[in-house]
């Protein structure tokens, strides 16, 4: 039996939404260690000190360049021979850390570097350390103006997870790979796991749409007045 049939079973939804279940929460896992490997990556590189910046800067150009599903295989594939033994789940969100922490890191560092100069002029004038700054200043408005690119980036993310099903994760998409498989319906079923996927990541996108900042300019230039009065104030 093929067709639509098979997809107005209950039993059917909540496989699929299992699957769904798993593919948030390994895209939640990920992205969560993403965003703080991505701000130490980025703070990593931007260091005056060489030994800091040079390993940061060939770590994220490396898995920048390789594709996510071979960071999955070869995660999955190598733990083993480290003497790591990694389950399914947990290989994938590894691997995942380690590609978008890398896409994060350049996020952050472009948002850095778009600041005004001024900004690290005037910190340093409050009597700021380089670390101060960085902390108080600089990366509080940093974060605030790349939000919008930093969850465009998690919605890639979580379309990514799909790859994982490739070492068997039993997400959304290996889940419909079941459910195809078995009733013959690539087409119908792909279509509905096709509008999941849609209604999810379209709802991260209308949040990035709402976090944009009108005016980026105005917006860094109000953030940094109000975080330096807050800083002379103690």
């Amino acid at each position: 039996m093929g067709g639509w049939g098979p997809l107005a079973e209950p039993a059917l939804w909540g496989f699929l939404a299992g699957g769904l279940w798993l593919t948030v929460q390994v895209a939640a896992v990920a992205g969560a260690l993403s965003l703080v490997g991505g701000v130490l990556l980025a703070l990593a590189r931007l260091s005056p000190r060489r030994v800091l910046s040079l390993p940061a800067g060939v770590y994220v150009e490396i898995m920048r360049a390789l594709p996510v599903f071979l960071i999955i295989l070869y995660t999955f594939l190598a733990a083993p021979r480290l003497g790591i033994s990694l389950d399914p789940v947990p290989a994938a969100i590894v691997a995942l850390t380690l590609y978008t922490s890398a896409v994060l890191a350049e996020i952050v560092r472009a948002g850095i570097h778009s600041l005004p100069r001024g900004q690290a002029d005037a910190a340093r004038a409050l009597g700021l350390s380089y670390r101060q700054s960085l902390r108080f200043v600089i990366l509080p408005q940093a974060l605030r103006l790349m939000t919008p690119a930093m969850i465009s980036q998690l919605i890639t993310l979580t379309k990514d997870t799909s790859l994982a099903s490739v070492i068997g994760v039993n997400e959304l998409a290996r889940r419909a790979g079941i459910i195809y498989n078995t009733y013959f319906n690539p087409v119908e079923t792909l279509l509905v796991v096709g509008a999941i996927y849609f209604a999810l990541c379209s709802s991260l996108s209308g949040l990035s749409r709402r976090l944009e900042p009108r005016d980026a300019a105005a917006t860094a230039v109000s953030i940094g007045e109000e975080d330096q009065v807050r800083v002379a104030r103690g």
